[in-house]
């Protein structure tokens, strides 16, 4: 696959150097509202698909929250108003149903008293906000695309979809402005069907032919005649958008089988699965945004280095949580929000769900693990829910995926944001459409 010279002019005048993160430490209250008990343990929920198809983007996200929990609990508990209050996390597998999300959502409210809920959103997201709204519960998506002004309670922003998705055409355009063929697929659930009307808009702004653009069924296994089909059109790059990580490698394994020689890009690639599918050297260049915390763009020493060797002590080969598994992107994905929610709680000195997000909301900047953020989205989904962080771009080199560079997202949107909203509304897929 043939990888062209990336038009660092070009970039230079949107890039945002983001600096490595490092190691620190609604205005109405509910009549009813009280705080835990001083010192009282504080549970939080971990409600996404920790088995199936989707487990990708669920299972991982234990490890990077159990860590942050544990690194606060060994100073005694989260630090609010004078007071510490340990954590505990309590899990539920949906396994990507919403009646199940929703069963789970009941039973860590109702049993276990859940402050904050983790969990991957779409589907289960749609099923479960009703309830969660009125129990005035902060539930933190990985997928910007399901926050809706009726969900005030629902956050999302650490995992950088859709953004990302919207960039990649972009970023493609960059390596070489010669492209123009475009084809996307993805599930035809909530996250695919609206994640991808926000690529394809931004693709079209951005000067790609969409080609392909389909969606397959959740139920599909053999995607030999949905690839055949889509490189039928000539496809120039073929994206996966937000395909569920067990789907993506068998996608990328049809590719190889059937001769693509163009590129690959994705929103999340998971490099370990798809190697056991296709040759290193196939996946030469392949695009994501989901880097690794050995990296070498974050230096050392610096928070990911450090979150990176504490996951491999603790779950890499021969320590005590041993994973049997390479770290992944995923590994640190929730706990962004976790951490976010609790700086929140600290911010506003209380658990209230209104004063968190109220005080999170009037802070100008808010460190996270991908670089500084800032509470916004209303252009998107009608209220400022989303956490905007840097946008990174990984290519795939010698079967290791490495950050290229990190580009402000909010600089690229400004300029674009009218057309692309015009095709995402012309299919429906808008938060008042929906």
């Amino acid at each position: 696959m043939r990888i062209p010279k990336l038009n660092l002019g070009a970039l230079a005048a949107i890039m945002l150097l983001a600096s490595p993160m490092v190691a620190s430490g609604g205005e109405a209250q509910a009549a009813e509202w009280k705080d835990p008990t001083p010192g009282a343990t504080v549970n939080i929920g971990f409600l996404g698909a920790l088995s199936g198809p989707d487990a990708g983007w669920g299972l991982p996200g234990l490890t990077g929250n159990q860590m942050y929990i544990d690194e606060v609990n060994a100073e005694g508990g989260l630090l609010v108003n004078g007071v510490r209050y340990p954590l505990n996390m309590v899990t539920f597998d949906d396994e990507a149903v919403g009646s199940k999300a929703l069963q789970g959502a009941k039973q860590l409210v109702l049993q276990h008293d859940v402050k904050f809920i983790s969990a991957i959103g779409g589907n289960p997201a749609d099923a479960v906000h009703p309830y969660l709204t009125k129990k005035k519960v902060i539930y933190a998506s990985l997928i910007s695309t399901d926050i809706k002004p009726d969900r005030p309670y629902l956050i999302a922003g650490g995992d950088v979809t859709p953004r990302i998705d919207m960039m990649r055409p972009f970023y493609h355009k960059l390596r070489n402005p010669n492209l123009k063929r475009w084809a996307v697929i993805s599930q035809d659930d909530t996250i695919g069907l609206t994640s991808q009307a926000w690529e394809v808009g931004s693709a079209l702004v951005d000067g790609w032919d969409v080609v392909y653009d389909k969606h397959y069924s959740l139920e599909t296994t053999d995607f030999a005649p949905i690839v055949t089909a889509m490189l039928a059109t000539k496809p120039e790059v073929v994206s996966l958008n937000l395909s569920y990580p067990t789907f993506v490698a068998l996608i990328i394994e049809q590719l190889y089988i059937q001769g693509f020689k163009g590129e690959i890009s994705a929103n999340y690639l998971d490099t370990e699965s798809i190697l056991q599918k296709v040759p290193a050297e196939y996946m030469e260049g392949a695009v994501d945004s989901f880097p690794l915390f050995d990296d070498p763009w974050w230096n050392e020493p610096s928070f990911q280095h450090k979150f990176y060797q504490d996951w491999i002590k603790r779950y890499g080969p021969g320590g005590k949580d041993d994973v049997h598994r390479g770290i992944t992107g995923i590994d640190w994905d929730h706990v962004i929000m976790l951490r976010l929610w609790a700086k929140g709680v600290q911010l506003a000195g209380t658990f209230n769900p209104d004063k968190v997000l109220d005080a999170l909301r009037k802070e100008e900047s808010l460190l996270t693990i991908l670089g500084p953020g800032k509470m916004s989205g209303k252009e998107m989904w009608g209220i400022d829910n989303m956490i905007a962080t840097p946008i990174p771009f990984n290519e795939h080199r010698g079967g290791i995926k490495r950050i290229q560079s990190v580009i402000n997202f909010s600089n690229w949107f400004q300029a674009r944001k009218e057309p692309i909203i015009a095709v995402v509304r012309k299919r429906g897929q808008m938060f008042d459409q929906r």
